[in-house]
Parts: structure tokens; C-alpha cells; sequence
């Protein structure tokens, strides 16, 4: 009688130690993939589908926004204790890869 009863806590410890060391490999990289598939487009694959549908925005939109994103960077590089002059920085598209 005492068998089964002390079978089924054996049994359960033995299980919960088994659940805690098969744990999944961390992934081998850290991006925009996941199952080998690609599921955030990059901005090379965005643009021409943009000029495509004729949804692309206009070269002064651009350089509107491109001005308004650098304020920002240098802003938050300032609040953050950075100096903005000495910060690499990606204008004239590159961050875009034009």
C-alpha cells in the first residue's frame, strides 16, 4: 500500500525537475526573422513598393521629416548626456539605405 503512495510525489518532483531543464536554445540570431522567415520588411523593399502604389511620400515630405527626426536624435542624444556633435549619425538617407 505504501508503494503507490510514495510513487506519485516521486513521480510528480521527478517531473517538475524534468519541466525546468528542457528549456528552449536561445534564438541564434536577434532581428526581423523568426522560423527562418522574414516578417518586417526593409526599407529596400518598402520604398519602390510605396512609388509603385503611388503612395510614396513627396521629396519635401522627406526631407521634412528627416529634418524633424535629426531634431529629435540630437534632442534625446542631449537629454541622454550625449554630445550630438560627436555622435555618428546616419543623415542623407544612408540610415535608409538610399
Amino acid at each position: 500500500m505504501r508503494t503507490p503512495i510514495l510513487t506519485l510525489p516521486l513521480l510528480l518532483m521527478c517531473s517538475a525537475v524534468l519541466a525546468q531543464t528542457t528549456t528552449n536554445a536561445p534564438p541564434a540570431a536577434n532581428g526581423n526573422r523568426a522560423n527562418g522567415l522574414n516578417y518586417q520588411p526593409t526599407p529596400n523593399q518598402v520604398v519602390p513598393r510605396e512609388k509603385d502604389a503611388g503612395i510614396a511620400p513627396s521629396p519635401a515630405r522627406q526631407r521634412e521629416s528627416g529634418r524633424f527626426l535629426e531634431q529629435e536624435d540630437r534632442k534625446l542624444l542631449k537629454q541622454y548626456g550625449h554630445d550630438p556633435n560627436n555622435t555618428p549619425n546616419m543623415t542623407g538617407g544612408e540610415a535608409l539605405g538610399r
